[in-house]
């Protein structure tokens, strides 16, 4: 990933060639202990500080929505405010130093949408916008095998972990403080979902303001910068009312793009969606899945963070596509697990800082940075700040989030969501802390006896979904086969007979997407096995 690269203490010579691209801006500075370059996107450079003032050099990567001018930035940290930028809006991470005290801060926004990695060795700390450059750069190889682990079993890791043993990530709402060989590592910003006294009225008032705002921010961005809105629009609700209220409130024309199997309702909801708005509206067919034997550019577009299936789409219709004049991305990402919980209170920060802000969320997002930039409404900070206070109970199976559209914006409730309508849902259950409809218990209960039993393959057909990756498998074996190959093309690099046990039963009788977690793992392996050479990966940039 384009980014930050730099050094505290100790100079290093990065090999920076992946990134040798055109389109790139590329920016030095040099201090006292720091070293520092900025390789990014000629995007929203008004955004990208690179700035020295009172002492102090400030450099931030991503898009601001909200936040100080540099010299009100340093000003605040000198009046002591250490984490000026909690009170920033957008997606963004930053690198400050502060020569009078030798001091490095590197910070990541409050819900860890920017990757910064770093590690220190007794000379000095290093950090990297992009997993592989650190690693080859410093020499490092060595697999994390608590990362490991959590990959081939959740698909994700919920940690700051990452491949490669010793090196770390920022995640949400957190910062890194060194000072010589002092390094500290802090969250400034922490979400909470002790709930409110319930009151429907004001509630939904107050939902609908801080929603429209942050969509807002968006729109008012990609107007200020003359660029182009093209947002996702898919059958969910959550791209639906982020849709809904972009063109309630943009100027300019919105295109709309919905990737999908055709005739699934993904694909038809949105021509009528997108009709009704009077959105232009592009539709991108995966029918057949070949797409998804492009594993080792998804995994390192995506850093191997994640199963690279969750994020296989996007990665595949982003190379279809110029983005040289699209904005910012208004996407829906996390709306279910907010509006929508499918858990109860003493569970659902948990679920959210490991699924919402790590999981499969994180790797959406990834694929587009490489591009432009991506923001969701219900990943904005206000938004989360007060929403999450709705009692659980009012926003599981729907009820808060139909209540909050049937109220504000009834006209959007006249097609179903997920063969529902919106605001007469199934009845629901709680199960083990997770919140399921009461028709889907003997499937579920089914499932889980198979999964005991080690013998799930039986549920892979897929039947009602956008992306039927396992009956699009068993219509085309070679599909599959292409899998089957690379595991066995690369399975001598697993080191351990249990490791070696444990992915070999998933690929035998695991589904695409079980599948999918061992090939990101032996994906990563292939690519950390010489750290010596420079670091080769895909650049998306355009």
């Amino acid at each position: 990933m384009h980014g930050f690269f730099g050094s505290y203490k100790q100079k290093i010579n990065w090999d920076l060639s992946a990134f040798a691209v055109p389109s790139f801006v590329t920016r030095t500075h040099e201090d006292k202990a720091l070293q520092l370059t900025q390789v990014t996107l000629p995007k929203f450079l008004s955004d990208k500080y690179f700035t020295e003032e009172d002492g102090c050099f400030l450099a931030t990567e991503g898009v601001l929505f909200e936040a100080d001018k540099p010299a009100e930035a340093i000003a605040r940290y000198r009046k002591g405010e250490t984490v000026f930028w909690d009170s920033w809006r957008g997606s963004f991470a930053g690198v400050l130093y502060d020569r009078l005290s030798d001091t490095l801060l590197l910070f990541n926004d409050q819900t860890g949408s920017k990757m910064l990695f770093y590690t220190q060795t007794e000379n000095g700390s290093f950090f990297a916008s992009d997993l592989r450059v650190l690693a080859c750069n410093l020499g490092l190889q060595m697999p994390e095998k608590d990362f490991i682990q959590a990959i081939l079993e959740q698909g994700y890791s919920s940690g700051n972990k990452t491949f490669v043993k010793g090196i770390r990530r920022l995640t949400a709402g957190q910062y890194l403080r060194i000072s010589g060989k002092n390094v500290e590592i802090a969250d400034y910003h922490h979400f909470s979902n002790t709930p409110y006294e319930y009151n429907e009225t004001e509630m939904i008032a107050e939902t609908d303001r801080l929603f429209r705002q942050a969509v807002a921010r968006v729109i008012h961005k990609n107007e200020q910068e003359h660029l182009q809105h093209f947002f996702p629009l898919s059958g969910g609700l959550d791209s639906r009312m982020t849709q809904w209220i972009a063109h309630q409130i943009a100027t300019q024309p919105i295109f709309n793009y919905t990737y999908s199997q055709s005739g699934h309702y993904d694909h038809l909801l949105p021509k009528e969606i997108s009709r009704a708005l009077g959105n232009d509206w592009q539709f991108f067919p995966l029918d057949g899945g070949a797409y998804i034997t492009d594993i080792d550019r998804v995994c390192s577009l995506t850093e191997w963070l994640v199963n690279y299936m969750a994020p296989i789409e996007i990665a595949y219709f982003t190379q279809q596509t110029s983005w040289k004049q699209t904005g910012v991305v208004l996407t829906g990402i996390n709306g279910d697990n907010i509006l929508a919980t499918e858990t109860d209170n003493a569970h659902e920060m948990a679920r959210i800082y490991d699924l919402g802000f790590n999981g499969n969320s994180l790797g959406s997002p990834l694929v587009l940075q490489h591009v432009t930039e991506s923001y969701s409404p219900f990943c904005d900070v206000d938004l989360l700040d007060y929403v999450l206070h709705v009692p659980t109970i009012k926003r599981r199976n729907y009820y808060f989030y139909d209540h909050w559209i049937l109220t504000r914006y009834p006209e959007a409730a006249q097609w179903h969501h997920k063969h529902e309508q919106i605001g007469q849902r199934h009845k629901m259950i709680t199960l083990a802390g997770r919140n399921i409809r009461l028709t889907e218990v003997p499937k579920r209960l089914i499932m889980y006896a198979l999964k005991r039993l080690h013998i799930y393959d039986a549920y892979r057909a897929q039947g009602d979904s956008m992306n039927p990756y396992d009956d699009w498998a068993k219509a085309n074996p070679a599909l599959e086969k292409t899998l089957d190959n690379y595991f066995d093309t690369h399975k001598h690099l697993l080191t351990t007979q249990a490791l070696i046990a444990m992915c070999e039963h998933k690929m035998r009788i695991g589904s695409i997407m079980e599948k999918g977690k061992v090939l990101t793992i032996l994906s990563a392996l292939q690519a950390f096995a010489d750290s010596d050479g420079p670091a080769k990966r895909t650049t998306a940039a355009g």
